[in-house]
């Protein structure tokens, strides 16, 4: 297994979910964690949402009991969702994670077993370094995000028992996240199982946060290295049948036609990977949107309010960060799904008059069909591009000067 595929793998064990590990597929002790795991979290969100009720009229108390509410709100969210769609996302692994499912194309088989042509090098190259940057990227960005949303969790956790160190006052005992709970704290052992569930918590956090979006990333990932290397083999196609063929031409011919046509079944198949991974990965994208959005504007409020350089201010400086990069790369990816559309729908029919009249007539009808495009919907007909997270960073500021307005009145 890949180095990254391993980190992904023990990261989400740590919550039950493993996918990465098909030996622990159907075990019934990781099903029974993971259902514990929703349930711990969805407790959290309750006794949050309880909290942030009660104390509506303290704007600073409120911010923050609203930030940890709108992440309390996801993780059971995402929990849940993986734990009813686990099957789903076993199907996309084992299609395009476990195995490269590139080398179903016999043309490709046929390029890395013999190929030894300039074209048919860069091809091998491009197969090659595209899957080891995608891992290699995607082990990165998991420990980016683990170190974002530890340091918040670190941050939290810290700042806690700092004050009790500082005021030298232990019936204070001031919890990692402010929250309501339905028993007096002032027993020691009770303040102990609060804190230690705050802290199992956080953890939980963490590790959905990183583990589920890297899943996804991965996922698309593999969708747009599946494009570059397809239209890589449209565009340099005549060359590439040169390469094989030699000097017979009525081969040539021949060998352009089948490799155009393992092309448009490639593509065909990609095209159903693509809708069932939109369909099962809507409700995520939505989420993380929404979250995005409202933290974007909770964080910057507090930040607003509070001292600039407090060490209680440090963590709303990180999460706002961390949500700003998570939104960035989502919808850098989206755009770039587009984009390697584009570059095939154009590489399809670049070289069409070098062809017969048979070759033409499947480049036409192949044209149709990458027309259509790829686009990864979030709800409706709005997709994961650049412009999505332009209108992220806008919306995001409009309710800060919403709010910022609200609190001076």
């Amino acid at each position: 297994m890949d180095k990254a595929l391993q980190a992904l793998d023990r990261t989400l064990s740590v919550v039950g979910i493993s996918v990465f590990n098909k030996s622990n597929w159907d075990t019934k002790g990781w099903f029974a964690f993971q259902i514990s795991n929703v349930i711990v979290s969805f407790t959290y969100f309750v006794v949050s949402t309880i909290f942030v009720f009660i104390n509506t009229t303290n704007i600073t108390i409120f911010i923050q009991g609203s930030s940890i509410w709108v992440i309390g709100l996801t993780v059971p969210l995402w929990l849940a969702m993986c734990l009813v769609l686990r099957r789903n996302f076993r199907m996309f692994l084992e299609e395009m994670v476990f195995v490269d499912c590139l080398l179903d194309m016999p043309f490709l088989k046929l390029v890395l077993s013999e190929g030894e042509g300039t074209k048919t090098t860069e091809l091998k190259h491009l197969i090659n370094s595209t899957q080891t940057a995608l891992f290699k990227y995607s082990r990165m960005l998991l420990l980016f995000y683990l170190w974002c949303t530890y340091m918040v969790y670190i941050l939290y956790v810290c700042i806690p028992i700092y004050e009790i160190i500082v005021t030298n006052d232990p019936s204070l005992r001031p919890l990692a996240f402010g929250m309501w709970f339905p028993w007096d704290l002032e027993n020691l052992y009770v303040y102990s199982f609060t804190f230690i569930y705050n802290f199992y918590f956080g953890n939980l956090c963490c590790i959905v946060y990183s583990g589920i979006q890297l899943m996804i990333v991965l996922l698309v990932g593999q969708k747009i290295r599946h494009l570059k290397v397809l239209t890589f083999i449209l565009l340099n196609l005549d060359e590439l049948a040169k390469e094989f063929v030699k000097q017979n031409k009525e081969q040539w011919q021949i060998f352009c036609t089948a490799v155009l046509i393992q092309c448009v079944d490639h593509y065909v198949k990609l095209k159903k990977f693509s809708n069932k991974l939109n369909k099962t990965c809507q409700p995520f994208y939505l989420s993380i949107i929404m979250v995005a959005t409202t933290l974007f504007c909770l964080c910057s409020v507090k930040i607003a309010i509070s001292d600039k350089l407090a060490l209680d201010t440090m963590k709303y400086y990180v999460i706002e960060f961390c949500y700003i990069m998570v939104m960035m790369v989502y919808c850098f990816l989206g755009q770039q799904v587009d984009n390697e559309c584009e570059k095939l729908d154009i590489a399809v029919t670049e070289k069409w008059y070098i062809y017969n009249r048979q070759h033409k007539i499947k480049m036409r009808i192949f044209k149709m069909a990458t027309g259509q495009r790829m686009p990864i919907y979030i709800f409706g007909s709005v997709t994961l591009s650049l412009p999505t997270f332009t209108w992220f960073i806008k919306t995001g500021m409009s309710c800060f000067t919403l709010m910022m307005s609200v609190i001076e009145d």
